[in-house]
């Protein structure tokens, strides 16, 4: 019987697999890092503390804007999965900013090597809550595709590496790198890539995780929703880029070095070049789209690669380029992001098998490479001392580039395999296995435990949150735009394209349907929607 029409009877529900993980693991996580916060971490000095709260507080609120709104928005384009992209992207950025201070604040202060203690600066804050964007960067990658349980086992496993990373980059090879197109970009998108390539090919009918899913795909409303996030992000992320530009006019501000004045106007240009960069792409991505598609534009490409300017003007956003040159990037950027999607992410999905949901390689992982190597070419450039490197410096940002993508793709799919169950940290029981059946695809459930999510709770929140029931091949797609086929488009890319008005219908009578849809939006009038004999939902068994 339908999950609503049994909660409405009151019948209680079999508590979700989540419940048996989730809270434990949080509750042994909370007790370690208040138990790390209790020993380590202390205040700022008040001396210094007011004149941080004047410099960074602004810029500290404009990213978090980016990550708890602008990222958590941009991922509600699943029209099944809204609520928990923004939950989860809450909760996840929640957990990683504590556990970038603790770690990020190890590393930069010295902790054990002369220092007994972290002081809680704002600047540290803005880090970490870099951090946190580097890991909803990595959570795009595999939405839709993992338990809660899972998900904090793969962003806290991110923490450690983003530290080792950063350290690598901007102590040993002191790279350019502002804005973080290396550091943050490339290393989140690279990270997920990483580890939703060893998800989804967990199982032989990998295809579940990818566009191939009809789940992966939105409707009307969602994509509205997420077309939010796209602009708060395209309007806050100049400060994103020019957050702690200003770090080198105050650290020793009395050394005549620091009259320099390209210090002083350091988050100017984070500022001019951003935004230049992101009118560029935000122009090229409509240009683009509507040449690839017949004259029309598709709404993944505007909501994404609209963005690419402002990642790829990330680590040469405080240098002194020419303002055609800093648009110049942006177009480019946003063409390049462009046809990632409409090309290269499809190939990667059937060459490999790459389930890349939000497209992260396309709009961080390939403009974040792009953004090294234009710090690098301008660094030709810059005055005495913009450089450490001088003329030498491109060599050095390719090979922070290089170190980045090695420690975020080993680290990613180790964690993953980790995290997603290849050691039993998170497994889900699976209806058929009690019953010793076998997928179509040959997979055999014997063993009475999964180690992956059921296939039917695939980018679906119905197995994560109350009042949402699981969509079944009897209950149809909710306001969908497309079934599948691709991400979004599915008849771009030889899916069906069809439009099914409403919410998911539960298969009720019309006098016991709910007037309200498992969406929130009202209930459309029922509908016979026949299950597929083979695909998928075959038989409305798990793929």
């Amino acid at each position: 019987m339908d999950q609503l029409k049994l909660q409405a009877q009151g019948v209680p529900l079999p508590s979700s697999p989540a419940y048996r993980t989730f809270t434990p693991t949080v509750v042994a996580l909370l007790a370690a890092i208040l138990t790390l916060f209790c020993v380590f971490v202390e205040y700022e000095e008040p001396e210094a503390s007011q004149g941080q709260v004047s410099q960074y507080y602004k810029w500290l609120i404009d990213v978090e804007v980016m990550i708890f709104i602008g990222f958590g928005f941009l991922m509600t384009f699943l029209r099944r999965y809204g609520k928990s992209a923004v939950g989860l992207n809450f909760f996840c950025s929640c957990l990683v900013m504590l556990a970038a201070v603790l770690l990020i604040g190890a590393v930069q202060q010295g902790l054990g090597f002369g220092a007994t203690t972290i002081k809680l600066e704002l600047p540290l804050l803005i880090d970490a809550t870099f951090c946190a964007g580097s890991a909803m960067i990595a959570f795009g990658a595999v939405l839709g595709k993992t338990t809660p349980t899972q998900l904090t086992w793969l962003m806290l496993g991110l923490v450690p590496l983003y530290a080792l990373n950063q350290h690598l980059c901007f102590k040993t090879l002191q790279a350019l790198d502002m804005g973080g197109s290396i550091t943050i970009h490339a290393f989140g998108a690279y990270y997920g890539l990483a580890a939703s390539l060893v998800l989804s090919n967990k199982r032989q009918a990998f295809g579940a995780y990818t566009s191939a899913n009809p789940k992966n795909s939105a409707s009307y409303i969602s994509d509205l929703f997420s077309i939010i996030g796209t602009l708060f992000l395209w309007m806050f992320w100049p400060s994103f880029n020019g957050a702690l530009a200003s770090i080198a006019v105050t650290e020793g501000a009395s050394a005549a070095a620091d009259a320099n004045p390209h210090h002083i106007s350091q988050q100017y240009f984070c500022v001019a070049n951003t935004l230049l960069s992101l009118l560029g792409s935000c122009l090229s991505t409509f240009a683009t789209s509507s040449l690839l598609n017949n004259g029309k534009f598709d709404m993944m490409h505007i909501q994404n690669a609209s963005l690419a300017g402002g990642v790829a003007m990330g680590s040469a956003s405080s240098l002194r380029l020419s303002p055609g040159g800093a648009l110049a990037v942006g177009i480019f950027a946003g063409m390049m992001s462009t046809m990632g999607f409409a090309r290269l992410m499809p190939a990667l999905e059937s060459k490999i098998g790459l389930g890349d949901t939000c497209g992260v390689h396309n709009l961080h992982g390939l403009p974040g490479l792009l953004g090294g190597l234009v710090a690098g070419l301008a660094a030709f450039g810059q005055a005495a001392g913009v450089a450490p490197h001088g003329n030498a410096q491109l060599g050095y940002q390719i090979a922070a580039m290089a170190c980045t993508v090695a420690i975020a793709g080993l680290g990613g799919a180790l964690v993953s395999a980790l995290a997603t169950g290849r050691l039993g940290i998170d497994q889900f029981k699976s209806a058929r296995s009690r019953r010793g059946d076998q997928t179509e695809a040959g997979d055999s459930f014997e063993n009475d435990s999964l180690p992956v999510i059921d296939g039917m709770a695939l980018f679906d929140d119905g197995a994560f949150w109350t009042e949402v029931a699981i969509e079944t091949p009897q209950s149809g797609p909710s306001d969908a735009t497309n079934t599948g086929g691709s991400r979004r488009g599915g008849s771009r890319h030889g899916g069906s394209h069809r439009t099914a008005g409403g919410s998911a219908h539960l298969g009720l009578a019309g006098k016991e349907a709910s007037a309200r849809g498992v969406n929130g939006a009202l209930a459309s009038p029922k509908r016979d929607v026949a299950a597929p004999a083979s695909g998928l939902y075959a038989g409305g068994d798990q793929v």
